[in-house]
This record gives C-alpha cells, structure tokens and sequence, in this order.
C-alpha cells in the first residue's frame, strides 16, 4: 500500500475530491478529510456536508456521504451526534446511496446502535436497490462488519460490481465478498 500524505492538504482542498468526476479521487478525498478534520473542525466539516446534500445549498457534493463517514470514523465521538442522520440518508434516494452503505461499513462500530437500525435500513435498501451491482456489494460489505445475516439470493450472485477496496477501484463478483 502507498504511503498517503494527506498532511500536504488541506480540508478546503480534499473537500474539492468529493465533487470529482473519478469516483477513486472521491474515496482519497474522503479520507483526507478523516485524517485533517479533528474535534471541532469535524463537527464543522460533517455539518457543511450534510449542507452540501441539500437542495438549498445548490452545490450538491456526490461524494458528501463518504467525507462525512471518514470524518466520523476517526473522531467517533462527534459523529456519535450524527450517526442517526447519517444512516437515513438511506431513505434520500437523491442521495448516492452506495456512498451511504460504505460508510456505514465504515463505522460500522459508531452506527451499530443508530436509529433507524442500520441492518434493517440496509435489507429494505437492498430490496429496492437489488439491481444495482455496486449497492448491492456495499451493502453486503455494511451487513457484514455490522455481524448481520446476508440474504441468500446474494450467495450465488455473480454479477461483477466496482468497488473501492482502501486502496483502489477494483472489479468483483458478488457472491465472492461473502
């Protein structure tokens, strides 16, 4: 794994990768951001984001869901405030809800006890959403860091989703992330 030097940012920059067209400069972006923000400065960054998701803000940011998640993960205790209104960004179907399941994988720790129940947010998603080949992989990635049951109709899938590993966009089938 390449050493990332994310200290040469800063988060006004690393914010600008959440709005790339490259979705892997999305996933770097957000990490950065989970590595500058800390104390209340996260708090300010995951506020501006959840901002950033809304209509009024008129500068929708697609990759807000991951900056959000990798600012929480690494000062649980700010996202602690946040985590019920992060996993409802579930029910935002304007919301780039892949982003949303990664991150619930993501801290998945924090979330664990959020309301709405994160495992039963994710099985009602996975049922509307079971047609897409990257939700579907996120959301079968989210159940299991959060030790929940994965429907069987997915053990035997093997459609090909992209997905970001931690450390590049990789391609994989399916019924190999269980």
């Amino acid at each position: 794994m390449k050493m990332r030097r994310f200290e040469m940012l800063t988060p006004r920059i690393a914010m600008k990768f959440l709005y790339d067209g490259d979705e892997f400069y999305r996933f770097r972006g957000a990490e950065a951001l989970g590595f500058l923000c800390k104390g209340e400065k996260a708090r300010n960054y995951i506020l501006r984001l959840f901002w950033h998701l809304s209509d009024e803000s008129g500068a929708y940011c697609i990759g807000a869901p991951l900056g959000i998640a990798e600012i929480g993960r690494n000062n649980p205790e700010v996202f602690e405030g946040f985590k019920n209104k992060f996993v409802s960004l579930l029910d935002d179907w304007e919301v780039e809800r892949k982003y949303v399941a990664y991150g619930i994988m993501r801290t998945s720790e924090i979330v664990r006890d959020a309301y709405p129940n994160p495992i039963e947010k994710i099985y009602e998603v996975l049922e509307e959403l079971k047609e897409n080949p990257e939700f579907v992989a996120y959301a079968i990635l989210a159940l299991k860091s959060l030790n929940a049951k994965i429907p069987k109709e997915f053990k035997e899938d093997r459609r090909r989703a992209r997905i970001y590993d931690g450390n590049e966009i990789v391609i994989v089938r399916i019924c190999d992330l269980l």
